[in-house]
């Protein structure tokens, strides 16, 4: 597992490095492509006669964005609500160009990525306007393989083929990176000890041969393990089984035939080479099962290879017979410590408002970005967060119709909080990060002793150190020192708090008018930036988030101080979102959506807050809509139990507080609650998927894990209703966090820096052209069909080409324009892995 904070480390004389006094930048290297990137292709096996290639085609160098050189010839317009709004000339070269309004940081300028010519591989597409004629290489003509120096006949090939980058190489020409893997099944077997060399001939730029020895230790694609490992104490499952892709007559290939029951399997000590544990491979999932709709989603048979009597720590192989090696992983007692740090981590990355530099920045830096003191003009608008396609409704399209704003007034303590997924949107959903950090914190003892190297770790919120606060009168008790993760929830909380309005408004954030500007950083954008206007939609979400918060940090921290005024800021909020809800039914201006939408919203708020502050008309909002026991069945159409079932929680605690509460209501939280735990079940299975179609987005999108949408939350369940006993759940969530972290069919860790081998493009504007963020996640899974923009972007780099023909679990198209597998977002999984990792700890801690 990767070390604390060296991935950055050891290259950041890539980064442009500031001096925060005067922001000066340092030009970096041209970026230098991995060796192996460019040397042979891998030569593996999935089965007795089955050799897999692996080939790396048409890489793409992308140099990070340095500053404009003085005296230098610059032809450019700005056009913020245009992707291309940063292209210009910089002497007489094609540039893009970040904004210029920062006040000390440059201006800064990245030419169009490049294509390495040599790395671009011929013989994958097909002849032009010849659809029905397979590509050179889906025809066994034109692979030769000689093993010991002898022909062996390719009878069949499969193939699949998935996008690693997709970039502009100029204004109207885009290229894009493949991982072309091929299957040649041979006539004969390889026996063990045999030199292999694999060479593809045809036309056009050919890959050198590729050789491999075959050894029973030889790397499989077929045999996906947890790549950061797994713990002394508890489940160790390997998994065995692939989708090999199309052959030419688009017929699917698998690994099926090669292996059954018992097939045999061994747990190698990757040090010594003994075999410490062995045994016979059972059945998890059969191919012909669904998972769904009469779909399965890995479009192969897979078995398991269970090793969890294994205690010794070590570094091991899984090693199947006649097949290859897994990856190699390490036991240790918490081999998952690291990935719970980065992933909390990673919201200081994504902070708005503020630099990051050493020795927090861990091998990073950046300037402050997103304040106004910097130059950022931040536009107050009149427009309703919730009213756009950003919040309840499907029309307007935010970004565009607030681009086509004139300029309005400026909203200068419009900063703070997280950027959104690959930008830099902040927007009140936020608030979901913001509660859920507080209940972990509320939950786990294990969290409050998280350290994660931030400004404000081992300090008072008065400390000069901490930038969260709303003024300087915001100072808490000025002792309690907070627990790290509650500081970053105050960083999460922070836009909100500081432009709430004077009779307790909240507004839906800040957006930017476009996103994706070629070129454009966070600092020093092309965008125009505007910020909502107040609404009862963003409130309410502000209330559930600032009312737990508030509440913990009483509490659990033990700052009264600053708990009461949160949960004081909270309560004011609510007044405001009653008021003007009030309002809008009486003008009759919500529409069914809308009501539905706004009970959604109000019911956690009410549940929050009332266990914080003890009214009883907010307790009668929440008896009244609650989906367990509802006083109103009408007022609580559309509200799905699963929703709010954790805000529901709190109901009961104020009870158990002392609070008053329904008997009746909370006799039907607690059942409900306690049927979900018995609906529980073992999810490795599935490569540790549930099977589900409880998100919104269709069963594709597989977050928790992230690569599952079973949902942390109902672990929480069982862990509240089990009075904080993990055993019973925690294996649970660590097998439902390996699919992340390597074992699934595409052996690609989800999270950078851990893993053998991380998600290859992964989206974050800000990092375009410099090395990825520990920690840094990504979807993986493709939620559904792919839109129809990331098909233009992604075309003819896909094979099989339609989407449909890959299995659900296959889709990890590793590309920044698939967007809908290399995106995260701060609430999302995001926020459901951190919850994960969070409880996974927690478990392991009281193993040991």
């Amino acid at each position: 597992m990767t070390a604390r904070g060296p991935l950055l480390l050891s290259r950041r004389a890539v980064l442009a490095a500031l001096l925060s006094s005067t922001a000066v930048f340092l030009a970096p290297p041209r970026r230098v492509w991995p060796r192996e990137a460019l040397q042979a292709p891998e030569v593996q096996f999935v089965g007795p006669e089955v050799i897999q290639v692996i080939l790396h085609d048409t890489l793409i160098r992308t140099d990070p964005p340095v500053p404009v050189p003085e005296g230098a010839r610059i032809r450019w317009r700005r056009r913020p609500s245009n992707r291309l709004g940063g292209l210009g000339m910089l002497n007489d070269q094609e540039v893009n160009f970040t904004g210029n309004a920062h006040t000390s940081a440059p201006q800064m300028y990245r030419p169009f990525s490049q294509v390495v010519p040599e790395s671009v591989l011929g013989g994958f597409k097909r002849p032009p306007d010849l659809d029905d004629v397979p590509a050179q290489a889906d025809l066994p003509a034109h692979w030769q393989v000689m093993v010991d120096g002898m022909p062996s006949v390719v009878k069949h090939i499969y193939r699949k083929t998935i996008p690693t980058e997709a970039v502009r190489t100029g204004s109207e020409t885009r290229a894009i990176g493949k991982r072309h893997l091929v299957s040649l099944c041979l006539k004969t077997g390889v026996p063990s000890g045999a030199e292999v060399e694999v060479s593809l001939r045809g036309t056009g730029p050919l890959p050198p041969v590729g050789r491999v020895t075959r050894e029973r230790l030889t790397r499989s694609q077929a045999v996906q393990v947890c790549q950061v490992g797994y713990a002394v104490v508890g489940p160790k499952r390997g998994y065995v089984g692939l989708w090999l892709g199309h052959d030419q007559d688009a017929m699917s290939g698998t690994t099926d035939a090669y292996l059954s029951e018992g097939h045999g399997w061994q747990l190698v000590n990757a040090d010594s080479g003994a075999t410490i544990a062995s045994g016979g491979l059972t059945l998890a999932k059969p191919g012909s099962e669904p998972h769904m709709a009469e779909v399965n989603f890995n479009g192969c048979d897979v078995y398991e290879a269970d090793f969890s009597d294994v205690v010794a720590p070590g570094r091991y192989l899984l090693v199947i017979e006649g097949i290859g090696a897994s990856a190699e992983f390490p036991i240790s007692a918490n081999p998952y410590a690291e990935v719970l740090r980065l992933a909390a981590r990673w919201y200081y990355h994504q902070r708005s408002g503020i630099e990051i530099a050493a020795p927090y920045g861990e091998g990073r830096v950046r300037p402050r970005n997103g304040h106004p003191m910097d130059g950022l003009v931040v536009e107050q608008t009149d427009v309703q967060l919730g009213r756009t396609s950003e919040g309840f409704r499907a029309e307007p399209y935010a970004p565009r119709y607030l681009g086509q704003l004139s300029q309005g007034p400026d909203n200068p303590n419009a900063w703070g909080g997280w950027h959104d997924a690959g930008d830099w949107d902040r927007r009140i959903q936020h608030m979901d990060a913001v509660h859920d950090m507080a209940l972990a914190v509320e939950l786990f003892p294990s969290a409050s002793a998280l350290a994660l190297n931030i400004p404000e770790s081992g300090r008072s919120f008065s400390d000069a150190s901490v930038r969260a606060r709303r003024n300087a009168d915001d100072r808490g008790d000025g002792e309690t020192v907070l627990p790290d993760l509650v500081h970053e929830a105050l960083w999460g909380v922070s836009l909100w708090r500081r432009t709430q309005t004077d009779d307790g408004g909240i507004i839906g954030g800040v957006e930017y008018s476009v996103d994706g500007v070629e070129g454009s950083v966070s600092w020093n954008p092309i965008q125009r930036t505007f910020a909502y206007a107040p609404e009862e939609w963003a409130s309410y979400r502000f209330v559930t988030g600032a009312a737990k918060l508030g509440h913990v940090i009483a509490n659990v921290c033990g700052d009264t101080v600053l708990g009461a005024q949160l949960i004081a800021e909270a309560e004011a909020a609510w007044d405001w979102a009653e008021q003007a809800r009030a309002r809008a039914e009486e003008a009759e201006t919500l529409e069914t959506g809308d009501k539905i939408a706004l009970a959604r919203a109000r019911l956690p708020a009410a549940a929050t807050l009332y266990r914080a502050n003890g009214r009883s008309d907010i307790c009668d909002v929440f008896e009244a809509l609650n989906p367990f026991a509802p006083v109103d069945p009408a007022a609580a159409e559309g509200i799905r139990r699963s929703d709010v079932a954790m805000h529901a929680v709190d109901y009961l605690r104020a009870g158990e507080e002392g609070r008053t509460v329904t008997p009746e209501i909370a006799a039907a939280i607690t059942g409900w609650l306690e049927s979900r735990q018995r609906a529980d079940r073992r999810l490795g299975r599935d490569y540790g998927l549930h099977n589900t179609n409880a998100y919104r987005w269709g069963p594709g999108w597989l977050r928790f894990g992230p690569g599952s949408n079973w949902r942390a939350r109902r672990a929480a369940y069982a862990y509240v209703l089990n009075g904080g006993d993990t055993e019973q759940i925690g294996p649970l969530v660590i097998e439902g966090m390996w699919f992340a972290l390597g074992c699934n069919p595409s052996n690609v860790s989800l999270i950078q820096g851990m893993g053998e081998r991380a998600f290859a493009d992964a989206l974050v504007k800000d990092l375009d052209g410099y090395p990825k963020v520990p920690g840094q996640i990504s979807f993986g899974v493709a939620g559904g069909e792919l839109r129809g923009f990331e098909k233009r972007r992604l075309e003819g780099s896909m094979y099989p080409e339609a989407q449909v023909d890959w299995p659900i679990y296959t889709q990890i198209f590793e590309s920044s324009a698939a967007i809908i597998c290399a995106e995260h977002g701060m609430k999302s999984n995001t926020m459901e892995w951190l919850f994960a990792c969070l409880l996974c700890n927690e478990h392991l801690s009281r193993q040991t």
